[in-house]
């Protein structure tokens, strides 16, 4: 891998200095879009501190580019803010900014930028203060390839982790939205079926209730509910529980009993009025559902009624 040319980038805000890679040729920057390539940010106010680690990481490791330089802590801020490198190597005392105030912008920018920090200071208390804030090495100066190789391969392996586990998480995230869909569509498609199974059944007892006097059939009610006739035969057994013919007679008995409680009319004229073929075929469907012929269940009606009064 080759060193990446730089270019300076000035911030008319801040008046910051920040040496931003310029030309990251077809092969890195698909590699960086694709999650192929780790970005290094390198922050040293040394400039043969900063060449000296480029040049070991050259040749260290073919997915590692050089994302950029920072000759301070401020530099290095700015760059993190604005490319998100996915590590960054400084030294742990710049101007404008130390490496531990670094790191600690750093993690609330992106607590998955990892770090690693060099110094000539070999004082315990940087050290303990630097891994305690979540730095995930610290090398000291004069830098020896060995030990840097050593740290970056165990950054290389934490970064490919996490970037599998965030490609699981995606993954599942995306499968989990796809169900979510999938059952909302099958939901709101089971829903839309019930409601239009209910309208039509509610449509045909409608028919049956302004009809039952006439002969009606299953075809005919069907049709006026504009459904094939097998079908509302199932709907019934489902939706009513019972078949079409049994909720029709159900619908007649019900008016029949009505006729004999409250008028004097007599059983053949109440079995004409209910949409029965013959007095004898309605006084033997009245007997198997109630139990009792017609004049037995007016009778009965009348004694209640007399009682009660």
């Amino acid at each position: 891998m080759s060193i990446i040319d730089c270019k300076c980038v000035m911030d008319r805000k801040q008046n910051l200095k920040s040496k931003v890679s310029r030309n990251w040729g077809r092969k890195y920057l698909f590699g960086w879009r694709c999650g192929k390539i780790m970005k290094v940010l390198i922050a040293d106010d040394e400039k043969d501190v900063r060449f000296l680690v480029s040049k070991y990481l050259q040749e260290i490791n073919k997915d590692i580019v050089i994302a950029g330089y920072a000759s301070n802590g401020e530099e290095a801020l700015e760059f993190c803010r604005k490319y998100k490198p996915d590590i960054v190597i400084s030294d742990i005392r710049m101007p404008y900014m130390t490496g531990l105030e670094l790191l600690e912008h750093i993690k609330k920018i992106d607590e998955n930028i990892l770090c690693i920090f060099i110094s000539a200071y070999t004082d315990f208390a940087y050290v303990q203060e630097a891994i305690k804030n979540g730095a995930g090495g610290y090398l000291l100066k004069p830098i020896q390839k060995e030990e840097l190789a050593e740290c970056v391969a165990k950054m290389y392996g934490l970064w490919k982790k996490k970037k599998r586990e965030k490609g699981k998480i995606k993954l599942l995230e995306t499968e989990l939205s796809k169900l979510k869909k999938e059952y909302l569509n099958q939901w709101t498609g089971e829903k839309e079926e019930n409601q239009q199974r209910n309208l039509s059944i509610a449509r045909a007892k409608q028919y049956i209730e302004e009809n039952y006097q006439q002969n009606i059939s299953l075809e005919e009610v069907a049709g006026n509910v504009f459904l094939n006739k097998n079908y509302l035969s199932e709907l019934f057994h489902k939706e009513v529980g019972c078949s079409f013919s049994q909720y029709l007679t159900e619908v007649r008995i019900e008016k029949a009993k009505l006729l004999l409680r409250e008028t004097h009319m007599k059983v053949k004229e109440i079995a004409d009025m209910t949409g029965f073929d013959n007095p004898s075929y309605f006084i033997q469907v009245f007997k198997k559902t109630q139990g009792c012929t017609p004049n037995e269940y007016r009778i009965y009606e009348m004694k209640c009624r007399n009682t009660k009064s």
